[in-house]
């Protein structure tokens, strides 16, 4: 299955056998957190594959953690290598829970504890801000966002990377292309005329090269790949995952 990013950073609990990423199996990354995705994987999934997601809203990671973002790009690293013995031993509560109920009470537990203790970023309501407007329009350009933000471009981009884990204009393509990806899945025909012209692309040739690049495929792929999961009865669990 193809999974594409989301601009949101997660934590991943395998309470089941661990699914394989790009062909690589690791049965001891049991409880992960997941950095920010430049492009989509591949994942397999197992028969008794019971998987607990958490995601955040993109400037919320480090007020939980204290860790730069920008040091999770692309990486899906284990909470036993953070070095930090809460995360460690949170891990344990939530595997070892005798049900996923209990388990997301030891989750939503542990992120009230951490958030009473961490000073917020001086940033956080300009980080809010300028993350509401991307979801709002993706085709902004990094300048307006900047001076909507009252920050300069070099600001922006080294507040986000530290607090969001990917720069401003990364974030920019996600949306953009992650919206591209819904009108997709709604699709019955392959004519993407109305799609390049609603997300603000400036030709077909600009959205395929995107598009391509975000999600590991070509628009055409996708629609059949979409299509594919939809014969298998998967639909409706890989919308869910992708908001």
């Amino acid at each position: 299955m193809n999974i594409m990013p989301m601009g949101n950073m997660k934590w991943m609990f395998h309470r089941g056998t661990p699914f394989h990423i790009n062909g690589v199996f690791d049965p001891r990354n049991v409880a992960s957190i997941c950095g920010q995705y430049n492009s989509a994987v591949q994942v397999g999934m197992y028969d008794d594959c019971n998987i607990i997601y958490v995601f955040f809203h993109p400037y919320a990671m480090k007020m939980i953690t204290g860790i730069p973002c920008h040091l999770f790009e692309d990486k899906n690293i284990s909470m036993d290598d953070l070095g930090i013995p809460a995360f460690q031993l949170l891990k344990r509560m939530v595997l070892d829970a005798e049900s996923d109920e209990k388990a997301i009470a030891y989750i939503e537990d542990f992120i009230i504890r951490q958030l009473a203790y961490r000073d917020r970023d001086s940033h956080l309501k300009q980080l809010m801000f300028v993350c509401d407007e991307i979801n709002k329009h993706s085709f902004a350009t990094l300048n307006q966002l900047a001076d909507k933000a009252c920050l300069s471009e070099r600001q922006l981009r080294r507040i986000f990377l530290d607090n969001v884990g990917l720069s401003p204009k990364l974030m920019l393509r996600t949306r953009r292309c992650l919206q591209a990806s819904k009108m997709i899945q709604d699709m019955t025909t392959k004519d993407f005329t109305q799609l390049t012209f609603e997300l603000g692309f400036t030709d077909h040739s600009h959205m395929y090269k995107e598009f391509k690049q975000f999600a590991g495929m070509s628009p055409s792929e996708y629609f059949d790949h979409v299509n594919e999961i939809r014969r298998h009865h998967l639909i409706k669990g890989y919308k869910a995952y992708h908001g």
